[in-house]
């Protein structure tokens, strides 16, 4: 009988110690995670900013101006397009993302997870913000997970910090999450290129749909069939490394290397600039008629892109067939040298 009892005894004390232990579960577990943002989903359509914030300044700003999204790189400075893609990518991760598991909530500890304040000149962390209409949302993101998928983040207004289930890519510098290639054209946009320096040529397109050389020289050839081709994709899916304003004075500093006009096949008329300085490579364009966004700047191209606006005719034909030496002697005997008599 007293077995019988102490067993009871157990079993009630387990029972209350189970009640209490569920009573102090957290509300967020590893099992049942919410999402960084709950109602930003339900929003998603009308985000109509988004900030991304460092310790050195803004790393990214984009508006929506009816269908179009828009970053803001300085005061006073014209606004660019951006890569909706990777705005969209952004967006859909930070929808998606849940809390799965809680850090510590001890300010002091936050440099171990780079949720340091954008306010310290030592911080690692980057401040997200998203507005629609008069709702925002804000977060910081810190440190990349060690080990698998995730970024420690921290919700302003919160002190609780936490690990997300997804990697959250942030811009690496103000230009990389701009419209890229820097043409608005295809390769079948264009009709024709032309290098109106000292070095000048022309390429045309053909009923065919491919390019020519005019005025080849006689006796040439091109090294192969679509190298023409190449001038005008080359041109076309020309990306650029960083922008610079188009004043007068960063103009003059400049070393022009070449000028080439472009036809498009709607006959609008722009030319291409390609010029140096210290060692880089900047392009920029002009028209005479209405300017679009992409000739307001001056574009630093690597080294290699601006090469390949840099042809000559020379490097697209092959190399002269050397002409036969007309003093050429006839094949002489196995005792060359003496003489036959």
């Amino acid at each position: 009988m007293n077995k019988q009892v102490s067993i009871l005894t157990i079993v009630a004390i387990l029972a209350v110690g189970l009640v209490v232990w569920l009573k102090q579960i957290p509300s967020k577990t590893t099992l049942e995670s919410e999402f960084l943002f709950e109602d930003l989903q339900k929003f998603a359509n009308q985000i109509d900013s988004v900030e991304i914030k460092n310790t050195q300044g803004v790393l990214f700003s984009a508006k929506k101006l009816g269908n179009k999204w828009l970053a803001t790189l300085g005061p006073q400075q014209p606004v660019y397009p951006i890569s909706q893609h990777k705005l969209a990518v952004f967006v859909e991760t930070m929808m998606r993302a849940k809390l799965i598991e809680a850090k510590t909530n001890q300010s002091k500890n936050f440099v171990r997870l780079g949720l340091q304040s954008i306010d310290s000149e030592d911080s690692m962390a980057a401040l997200v913000t998203f507005k629609a209409d008069d709702r925002s949302w804000q977060v910081l993101v810190g440190n990349k997970v060690t080990l698998g998928e995730g970024h420690y983040v921290l919700k302003l207004g919160e002190s609780q910090s936490w690990r997300t289930d997804k990697t959250i890519e942030l811009p690496i510098d103000k230009f990389s999450w701009l419209k890229q290639p820097i043409l608005p054209f295809t390769e079948q946009d264009i009709r024709s290129v032309s290098r109106i320096d000292s070095l000048n040529w022309q390429i045309m397109r053909t009923s065919e749909g491919n390019f020519e050389l005019l005025d080849l020289p006689n006796g040439r050839k091109l090294q192969y069939d679509n190298i023409l081709n190449s001038v005008v994709s080359n041109l076309t899916s020309l990306n650029f490394e960083s922008l610079q304003v188009a004043d007068d004075k960063f103009s003059q500093s400049l070393n022009v290397l070449t000028q080439l006009e472009v036809v498009t096949a709607e006959q609008q008329v722009f030319q291409v600039v390609v010029s140096e300085l210290d060692s880089r490579h900047f392009v920029n364009f002009t028209s005479n008629q209405q300017p679009e966004y992409w000739q307001k700047w001056y574009y630093q191209v690597s080294n290699f892109s601006a090469q390949q606006l840099l042809k000559t005719v020379d490097d697209f034909l092959e190399e002269p067939s050397e002409s036969k030496n007309t003093n050429e002697t006839s094949p002489q005997s196995a005792d060359e040298g003496e003489s036959p008599f």
